[in-house]
């Protein structure tokens, strides 16, 4: 018996040294790392035309407008809102619940976001990767869900600067 658990033992140990090894490998094949923003420069828009352009854009891809809200909303007295920075709140439910079904944590994107920074020269439209997100999640379901996430969003964007 004392023989069996060795020879187990060293078999175990054996297994163990193969998988470390060969992570290195898998790692230096693995694609780049996904961009923590996706963004798009509306050149000449105003916060308005851009935020209805996102608005219309949303509806484009099936997604439901929830919100919107100046950047300090409730962190200053009404009326003082940044004029310059909104986040505009959106969602399409059944992709949300099977994101929630999948992993409680994909609460930490959802509902979806986009926000609007207004310059002189235009707006920029600003996203949280989800897919940089489930990265390091570690659960292979939620992240092929996010990178159908991030695909809708670039549609979006793509979609809002036209």
């Amino acid at each position: 018996m004392h023989h069996t658990l060795s020879t187990l033992s060293r078999l175990l140990l054996c297994l163990v040294l193969l998988c470390g090894l060969a992570v290195p490998a898998q790692a230096q094949a693995m694609p780049e790392s996904e961009p923590a923003l996706l963004t798009r420069f509306l050149p000449g828009k105003t916060m308005a035309e851009a935020n209805e352009a996102v608005k219309r854009a949303i509806s484009h891809y099936k997604y439901g407008f929830v919100r919107q809200q100046p950047i300090d909303n409730r962190l200053v007295p009404a009326g003082w809102e940044a004029k310059s920075v909104l986040i505009v709140y959106f969602c399409n439910f059944e992709k949300m619940s099977r994101a929630l079904a999948i992993d409680v944590r994909a609460a930490q994107f959802l509902p979806c976001r986009i926000t609007l920074l207004e310059t002189d020269q235009g707006v920029d439209l600003v996203v949280v990767n989800p897919a940089w997100v489930s990265e390091s999640m570690g659960n292979p379901l939620l992240h092929l869900d996010c990178l159908q996430l991030k695909a809708d969003y670039l549609g979006i964007l793509e979609e809002a600067a036209r």
